[in-house]
């Protein structure tokens, strides 16, 4: 029996259907109707993810929420994309990036998509985006940093991870989310080798397949443009 994702298209999900594309695994792409809100239902809420949010992976009886630790238990999994446990420093550092994905990127990027979830009035709105979209090009230039100082053009150096998938997501909806109020290209690609990185990745062929299923042309990272969808399908819209 092979894996169950539960997503909707340019959502979280896209870093785990890449990943299992590029471990050529077994899955079923479940999709979720963000119209109808189908994640915030009970139904969801009680078998899938409690928080009633996706991704949601179904490995047989086993159900995983969490992007992060979806990325993290296929590539323990497959003992792909990931440095093994024996070799505990580099794993060490390949855990502390990836928590600063999630912990740190990803979650200012939310801030970014859903202002209004974090004030209460909307005039405190746009100072806020103004900040979050600050920190936010301050995190991409200390992975930049990181970058710089790798023997090769992915996070970890020579090998593709789990990370670059992770950071190849984050940093495209960082140009296109919320729309018109986003980071601009050119923020992200005059960094140097974040953009050989983004370039590297949407060459993938793991990355190609699944772009079509999430209604998203390329080129998917350099320039990105929104999923060909009606925007309350689609996350941070």
């Amino acid at each position: 029996m092979g894996y169950r994702l539960h997503g909707a298209p340019d959502s979280a999900n896209i870093v785990i259907h890449m990943i299992l594309e590029q471990l050529q695994a077994d899955y079923e792409l479940v999709w979720v109707d963000r119209s109808s809100k189908q994640h915030r239902s009970e139904a969801f809420r009680q078998t899938l993810n409690p928080q009633g949010l996706i991704p949601v992976l179904q490995d047989g009886e086993l159900t995983i929420f969490e992007t992060a630790a979806i990325a993290l238990y296929l590539a323990d999994k497959h003992q792909q994309l990931a440095p093994a446990f024996t070799d505990v420093p580099r794993r060490a550092g390949f855990t502390q990036w990836l928590f600063y994905l999630s912990n740190t990127l990803h979650a200012d990027l939310r801030v970014q998509f859903y202002p209004h979830r974090h004030v209460s009035d909307s005039d405190a709105i746009p100072a806020l985006l103004e900040q979050t979209r600050q920190r936010v090009v301050g995190h991409l230039s200390l992975i930049e940093d990181h970058l710089a100082k790798q023997d090769g053009d992915w996070f970890m150096g020579d090998e593709l991870s789990i990370l670059d998938f992770y950071l190849a997501a984050l940093c495209r909806w960082a140009m296109i989310y919320p729309r018109g109020e986003s980071l601009s290209a050119d923020q992200l690609t005059n960094m140097d080798c974040l953009g050989r990185l983004l370039a590297k990745m949407q060459a993938l062929t793991s990355v190609q397949s699944v772009m079509p299923e999430h209604k998203i042309s390329m080129p998917c990272f350099i320039t990105p443009e929104p999923p060909d969808l009606p925007a309350e399908q689609v996350s941070a819209s």
